[in-house]
């Protein structure tokens, strides 16, 4: 079974769960997370200086946590219940979740690509060092210098197989969930 087949397969199975315990609502092929919000100083970061807005981190961490559990091939619509926010305010939120979704996938992607550089040096690195290994064994140089290339090999092939099986495919899934949020549509809901 591939990678990405047995991502959905993980992803349709936590959503389940998901559909079960939260009730989420489906409607028209969309997955809908609802948000109540009273007003938007309740959702603006208190640390935010006078001339511009940042929102409250708990804000995208809520919506982050919902939306992890709907696969894919929903997309994800957010519906933000207010009655008082102007034209001018609901258009300002719509700019702010969408742009920090856009820059947490544009950082997520640059962490993969980097994460994929590491990779390639510790497993080029490994596979020179065991070579450096095999041709002193050959020609018996002195002992500590095989025990030096040795633990270099080692440790090379070590992180390479680290990075590969135990980091990437979680930077991966993260990447595509934050992908994934960055094409969020946001509606408004008068309750």
């Amino acid at each position: 079974m591939k990678k990405s087949e047995k991502l959905k397969k993980y992803q349709r199975q936590k959503f389940e769960n998901y559909k079960k315990i939260n009730g989420l609502r489906l409607r028209d092929n969309e997955a809908y997370i609802d948000l109540k919000i009273q007003d938007l100083n309740s959702i603006k970061n208190e640390f935010s200086p006078d001339n511009k807005i940042i929102l409250r981190q708990e804000l995208y961490d809520f919506i982050e946590r919902h939306a992890s559990y709907i696969p894919l091939e929903y997309p994800l619509v957010l519906e933000i219940h207010n009655n008082t926010f102007t034209s001018g305010e609901k258009i300002l939120l719509r700019r702010l979740i969408k742009n920090h979704f856009s820059l947490e996938t544009v950082t997520k992607e640059m962490e993969l690509n980097a994460m994929k550089r590491k990779t390639r040096f510790f497993l080029i690195s490994g596979i020179i060092s065991f070579l450096i290994l095999f041709i002193c064994y050959q020609y018996n140089f002195m002992p500590y210098i095989d025990e030096v290339v040795s633990f270099i090999a080692s440790f090379n092939i070590w992180e390479f197989a680290e990075l590969l099986i135990f980091e990437q495919d979680e930077l991966h899934e993260e990447y595509i969930l934050k992908k994934h949020l960055s094409k969020i549509r946001i509606v408004y809901n008068k309750t």
